[in-house]
Formats: structure tokens, sequence, C-alpha cells
């Protein structure tokens, strides 16, 4: 029942990812009142068939504005041509304008143990801020969510492939206008 619910969801994501190039003919002009933040949302896992990764923004009050996920057997960041794909998500987030944080991320995942397979679980709190003014759009670099060996969360700023993804499947000509605000973790949150 639940792999059923799953995989009307993941179809329904790819139904959307379709669209994304018909959604925005050609801009990445938020509508009125709205900003947009890009994000990569990438995994890695033994076994990507079976993993399932995301991600939760929250606003200034501490409240969920915005939350996604990713199949790593149905989603993919292409990246330019000749780049490696990297298994995950580009997401793209209409808000309203203000104050946000990355607060979370979390993987699910299959392991193969002598015993048959373990269902893996991990969430991960993050707080990385970000602010959004009105009209603008945001890139935010990448969130990685690593399952294979020691579970963690990594951020960077994977811009050069994220923009090809843009150009080749969101069929975006110019992206002079996309700010580029890559997220940290701040300084006193660090291990």
């Amino acid at each position: 029942m639940l792999r059923s619910a799953l995989l009307c969801f993941a179809f329904a994501l790819l139904t959307g990812c379709s669209t994304m190039a018909d959604r925005l003919k050609g801009s990445l002009t938020p509508p009125p009142g709205q900003a947009y933040a890009i994000v990569s949302l990438t995994g890695k896992a033994f076994d990507p068939d079976r993993a399932t990764i995301g991600l939760t923004v929250s606003d200034a009050g501490g409240r969920a504005a915005a939350q996604d996920i990713a199949s790593l057997i149905t989603d993919t960041v292409f990246g330019e041509e000749g780049m490696s794909p990297a298994e995950g998500k580009l997401v793209l987030m209409a808000l309203p304008p203000g104050d946000y944080r990355v607060s979370g991320a979390w993987g699910h995942w299959t392991d193969d143990g002598v015993f048959g397979s373990n269902l893996q679980m991990k969430q991960f709190r993050l707080n990385a801020p970000f602010h959004l003014d009105e009209g603008e759009t945001v890139y935010l670099g990448q969130v990685q969510v690593e399952m294979s060996f020691l579970p963690e969360v990594k951020l960077s700023d994977e811009r050069r492939r994220d923009f090809g993804h843009m150009r080749r499947v969101w069929k975006i000509k110019d992206l002079s206008q996309v700010k580029i605000r890559p997220l940290a973790m701040p300084a006193a949150a660090r291990p």
C-alpha cells in the first residue's frame, strides 16, 4: 500500500517536472508580490532506486513555508551538456518577500542487511538563513543528503550545473537576473 502511494506520488512529481518549462514560459520573473528561491536538492545512496530525500523551508516565525521532496530514481538535475547528472531535483519555490531558513532535510532509504532489507530514515536539523525581496529570483545552491556511509547533509554552490539545468530543461535563456546567494550554516551552528 505504501509502495503504491509512493509510486503514485512519484508519477505526480514527474508530471509536474515535465511542465516546468511550460509554466515558466522562458522567464524566471516571479508573480507580483512574490519572489523565487531556487535550491538543488540532491542525494547519494547505495541503492538510489529505494531512496527519497526532502527539505523544509521555514519563515521568520518558525512555521513551514515550503517543502519539497525528490526521488533518487525519478528526479535528475541534468546540468550543462556533457556534465554528469545528479540524482535529485532543482526546486523552484515562490514565496512572499521576507526572511527564511532551510530548517531541515531528511533522507529515507533501504539498506540490505544480513536479515533482509532495513528501512532507514534520518532527519537533519539545519539553520541556513536567506532573505528574499519582492520580485527577485535567488539561487541558494545545493542541499546534498548523503545516505551511503555516515548519513549527513552538505551545503554547496553548484551553480554551473544548476544554471545549465535551468537553460536546458526549464528553457530559460537569460539567467542574468538570478541573484546568487548560496546557503551557509551560521558559524555558531557548525560543529
